[in-house]
């Protein structure tokens, strides 16, 4: 691991913002407004996740929560997968005085607020699924504009650091839902609308940090049609087969976190045979010391591979501490061991997504068109969110748990077992990253 993370020269490529030669770095104003506004749209997504739509759906169908919560779920990562490339696509071709980013991180944000009332009042599973959609449209909207940014404006040596600082920005959106979890468990209403509140309350902010914009490049700003917005979900992997192994780790480690992040209160409801209120509160404390070290470990990893230039050490160290966490929830029946997972688990999450997020800018094919090909990279973190909660169920019905109680016929030894062999299956794809841009860690 020594020899792994040595500190050698880091080998620039061009400038990948589309502009030649910009190579000034980016403005604190501009770094600044890229971290508030992840914040922002991280709350959007955490909140829900987190808990709020568990307890909503425990609520209005008890007696089906699991297959509910599932279809719920699902619905909602289809919706992110298919629109967040097409949302970046749009983006990209956006041309206006405003810029071509900042229209949509304002709208989307703003749009978050309806969706959130619409989950809030829900009565039905059905109206639950439109308001997590329509959550899902505004803050991939937002997001797939967002993450544009870094790559049109922090130029290449910093995009490292600016990585780890956006995936701490992330995590820690994540704080401000365990918090209010922890202290009003029982209004979901509240859980449900603080998001949109918030995300329609910050626009303003994030709008004017994100100011300065340039004009898109001549090269991009060609007219959209269906055909287009239908190519910018799709790419060839024989043609960029590092950015394929990219994609299919994020994949990979991204569906082993939605297994057993999906049916974390459940899980604790089940294995450890907790109340609702009791697993709520546990979600809420141990997700508090997850949020800490995701934030640490994504702020000083990021710097880390910034200097060292060794992205594929952190992805491998990432992978290993994700399937140790899974290993040690999955032989748990106790509340300690799953304090000692949550550290584990945050540190390897907090150094994948310090370092993925400017590992995939160096491989990507192309740089003009920064939002449709990020937003195909985020294919790989929605499209599991569908695929896990579909999966999960039949991996919990897969005989009896060995080590939890018989009761309620959940296997969750199963569900873990899952989660920690996609991890090892990512660590082991990391070989297949090759890439001039890459240093030879």
């Amino acid at each position: 691991m020594t020899e792994m993370l040595r500190k050698t020269p880091v080998p620039q490529p061009p400038s990948s913002d589309g502009f030649p030669g910009d190579e000034a770095p980016a403005p604190r104003r501009v770094i600044a407004g890229l971290v508030f506004t992840e914040l922002l749209i991280g709350i959007g997504f955490a909140m829900p996740l987190v808990a709020s739509l568990g307890l909503k759906v425990n609520e209005i169908a008890p007696d089906d929560k699991e297959s509910v919560l599932s279809s719920v779920m699902a619905a909602g990562a289809i919706a992110a997968f298919v629109l967040n490339p097409v949302f970046g696509h749009l983006s990209d071709r956006t041309a206006g005085r405003f810029g071509r980013r900042r229209p949509w991180i304002l709208g989307g944000l703003a749009a978050g607020l309806p969706a959130a009332v619409v989950m809030a009042t829900a009565s039905s599973p059905a109206q639950l699924v439109l308001g997590w959609v329509l959550a899902q449209a505004a803050y991939n909207a937002a997001l797939a504009a967002l993450a544009a940014v870094i790559a049109d404006r922090v130029p290449a040596a910093q995009q490292a650091t600016v990585s780890g600082l956006f995936g701490a920005a992330q995590f820690a959106s994540v704080f401000p839902a365990f918090l209010l979890v922890g202290l009003i468990p029982d209004n979901t209403t509240a859980l449900l609308l603080v998001p949109g509140i918030a995300g329609a309350a910050g626009a303003a902010v994030s709008w004017t940090l994100l100011r300065g914009e340039k004009a898109a490049p001549a090269g991009v700003r060609t007219p959209v049609s269906l055909r287009s917005v239908f190519t910018s979900l799709v790419f060839d992997p024989r043609t960029s087969p590092a950015f394929t192994a990219v994609w299919l780790q994020r994949f990979l480690l991204q569906g082993a976190n939605a297994l057993i992040g999906t049916f974390g209160l459940y899980y604790l409801m089940s294995r450890l045979e907790m109340s609702t209120a009791e697993a709520a509160a546990l979600v809420a404390t141990t997700g508090m010391l997850s949020v800490v070290g995701n934030v640490v470990a994504a702020a000083v990893f990021g710097k880390l591979a910034s200097r060292t230039g060794a992205y594929r050490a952190f992805v491998v160290t990432s992978g290993l501490l994700m399937a140790a966490a899974m290993t040690i929830k999955m032989l748990s029946a106790s509340v300690w061991p799953i304090y000692l997972a949550t550290t584990v688990a945050a540190i390897g999450l907090g150094a994948f997504y310090a370092v993925d997020m400017a590992l995939v800018l160096r491989v990507m094919p192309t740089s003009t068109d920064a939002a449709r090909w990020l937003g195909v990279f985020n294919i790989a973190k929605s499209l599991p969110q569908s695929i896990a909660p579909l999966l999960a169920p039949l991996l919990l019905g897969l005989g009896t748990d060995p080590i939890g109680p018989a009761t309620d016929g959940k296997n969750y030894f199963a569900l873990y077992l899952g989660g920690t062999l996609a991890a090892l299956a990512a660590v082991a794809l990391t070989p297949l990253i090759r890439h001039p841009g890459l240093t030879r860690d």
